[in-house]
């Protein structure tokens, strides 16, 4: 059985006509964890993954939350809907402006 973003990640992948080592090899990942993903056997993802899976696609980071919002069965907090845009526009600007400072420094920051 598989997930909303399995669906999307397959589909993605389907239509650029790549295989499943193609992606592997682009992104970094294992095969065996891409494979779980698309089947849905894998429910979460860290935000290092989709970012390499992200510019992999090279598709936003954002369009990949309407996926993940479609497995939740909660609702997000505040809280995390502030951090969730917080990342995103720190990512958007370090990925796709290559500007600001690296990600474990952004993350040291927000977390004290």
């Amino acid at each position: 059985m598989t997930t909303p973003l399995g669906q999307e990640l397959r589909r993605l992948r389907k239509e650029r006509g790549l295989r499943l080592e193609d992606v592997a090899n682009g992104t970094g990942i294992t095969l065996q964890y891409l494979s779980m993903l698309e089947k849905g056997a894998r429910k979460s993802v860290s935000f290092e993954i989709m970012a390499d899976i992200s510019r992999f696609y090279g598709v936003p980071l954002d369009y990949f939350a309407a996926f993940l919002k479609k497995e939740d069965s909660e609702p997000l907090t505040d809280v995390e809907i502030m951090l969730w845009q917080a990342i995103n526009e720190k990512v958007r600007d370090e990925i796709y402006y290559k500007k600001g400072r690296s990600l474990k420094e952004i993350f040291s920051k927000m977390l004290k």
